[in-house]
């Protein structure tokens, strides 16, 4: 499929650093949607094991508003967003991590919330961090909006990169990459991803779909053969992108035609999960230019798979959860299903990964922790007793999660 790219290439020089855990951010920081490496694998090994909705707890507030954002981590600070209905704001909001206390509250943009989905909010979109600013997207009835705030909730910048106008809403988070960050604006109206300069809001690089569809995928960032990556889904197809310039390097068509999933990578493969109208996933071989649609597919499926909760890739094992709680483990170089089984109860949130163990909250709160190997080895089941749609964030031992009123910091204990 054909592309057009709007690239001003002078802002990146020739060796760009590729910033996949942010070198500003200390390692054991949680920056962005899914973690330091947009996989949802922790850098750490130790995670909360045990905990109820008061044992183990070092602190719970209430966060006004509705979002399902979910939280990073860089430092002492706790970064979510919320939209307030009745001022119409979108606020970002700064914890201090230690005890619970709101650091501040910035309203950075004010505006009717525009058509959504039932069980979208004005705040469905986790925010980045680079250490130093923290970035964060909304939407309203006219366009999309992207602010960049420091530490102490300044506001440095606050850019319009296009209208927007989707029937469900829009979800997809920032990927910071070099001296930019990326947005996926495919929706329903005239859809864009776009790179902006990190320091000023400026436009770096445009890239124009062919198809106007919308997609709430968080992009993600990969290398192969020693080059960058950003691996995306939207308007039926899965495709790569030239991360320093937005040029289009290789796509796919499908899985589906509408996206809420972030893809996973790993053995030089690409796993891309579509939603809507049917379930679909596709593995494609990178490596390959234009399109590769009937070259480069090694499998696809259509059972058991999700529309919401991102899968998550751990070695050799591809951890699916479906919307309605089943679970899937699959072999991801051939496809073949190693264990399936009813695993939960409704599910929005994605899982993630500390060492080799795997945390998957259900929408009641409940958390299941088991094995990262087939069969599905249950370690521990822990519940919160409040209602979750969000994905956790684990930094330094504590673990970040955002209930639909509040967020809950839960401690490790030996």
């Amino acid at each position: 499929m054909s592309r057009s790219v709007q690239c001003l290439p002078h802002i990146f020089a020739a060796g760009i650093l590729t910033i996949f855990t942010l070198a500003a951010s200390p390692a054991d920081d949680w920056p962005a949607w899914r973690g330091p490496n947009g996989n949802g694998i922790s850098t750490e090994s130790v995670a909360p094991m045990k905990w109820s909705a008061s044992e183990n707890i070092a602190w719970r507030i209430e966060i006004p508003g509705r979002g399902r954002s979910s939280p990073i981590v860089t430092g002492d600070r706790v970064f979510v967003t919320t939209g307030v209905e009745e001022d119409q704001s979108r606020r970002v909001i700064c914890i201090h991590r230690a005890d619970g206390r709101i650091l501040w509250s910035k309203s950075v943009h004010t505006g009717p919330g525009g058509k959504m989905h039932q069980d979208n909010t004005m705040a469905s979109s986790t925010p980045a961090t680079d250490g130093e600013r923290v970035f964060a997207a909304f939407v309203d009835d006219q366009g999309m909006k992207v602010v960049a705030l420091d530490m102490d909730g300044n506001l440095l910048w606050n850019a319009t990169p296009g209208t927007y106008f989707s029937n469900h809403g829009f979800a997809a988070s920032p990927v910071i990459y070099g001296e930019g960050v990326i947005i996926n604006g495919h929706q329903d109206g005239t859809a864009f991803v776009v790179m902006l300069d990190r320091r000023t809001g400026d436009e770096v690089w445009r890239y124009t779909p062919t198809i106007n569809q919308r997609s709430f995928s968080t992009p993600v960032l990969t290398q192969y053969d020693g080059k960058d990556q950003l691996i995306l889904t939207g308007s039926q197809q899965t495709l790569g992108l030239n991360p320093s310039t937005g040029e289009l390097l290789w796509n796919v068509s499908g899985p589906s035609e509408k996206f809420v999933c972030t893809p996973s990578v790993g053995h030089d493969m690409v796993f891309s999960f579509g939603g809507s109208p049917e379930k679909k996933s596709l593995a494609v071989k990178l490596g390959g230019t234009g399109d590769v649609s009937e070259t480069h597919v090694v499998w696809r499926s259509e059972r058991g798979m999700p529309y919401v909760p991102s899968p998550l890739l751990v070695g050799d094992y591809l951890h699916i959860i479906s919307d309605l709680g089943v679970y899937t483990c699959v072999e991801p170089v051939s496809g073949k299903v190693l264990h399936t089984a009813r695993a939960a109860g409704s599910t929005y949130s994605s899982p993630i990964a500390v060492g080799d163990r795997i945390y998957m909250f259900e929408d009641t709160g409940t958390c299941t922790i088991f094995e990262n190997r087939p069969g599905f080895h249950v370690l521990a089941k822990n519940s919160l007793d409040e209602e979750m749609y969000t994905t956790p964030a684990v930094s330094n031992g504590q673990m970040f999660v955002r209930t639909t009123t509040a967020l809950i910091c839960i401690i490790h204990v030996q």
